[in-house]
């Protein structure tokens, strides 16, 4: 088990779906627009966390994604088949699991 913030990101049906887990609490799930203004959203919540973040992101946009939110000391960013998880909260669960 993972102490970071691991948070699941699905992009699917014009939004991004998020699921943000911190070791010993329960999930938390929110969505953005997938648009520039909902990418601004999510980078300036990931820019609130000092501590190292796990992303695990999957759909039709992840690449594109992973890619807009950057390298970030800190920050591991996984790209997740969503024939293994699907849902923001399963990719949070991945990211938490994932060596």
């Amino acid at each position: 088990m993972n102490a970071d913030l691991c948070i699941g990101i699905a992009s699917r049906n014009g939004s991004y779906e998020i699921a943000t887990l911190e070791h010993g609490k329960t999930s938390v799930v929110m969505k953005f627009p997938a648009t520039r203004m909902g990418i601004e959203a999510i980078r300036g919540f990931l820019s609130c966390y000092a501590s190292p973040v796990r992303l695990a992101v999957t759909g039709v946009a992840a690449l594109s994604l992973a890619l807009a939110l950057g390298n970030v000391p800190g920050r591991e960013t996984f790209i997740v088949s969503s024939t293994i998880a699907n849902q923001a909260t399963a990719l949070a669960h991945y990211a938490e699991h994932t060596v």
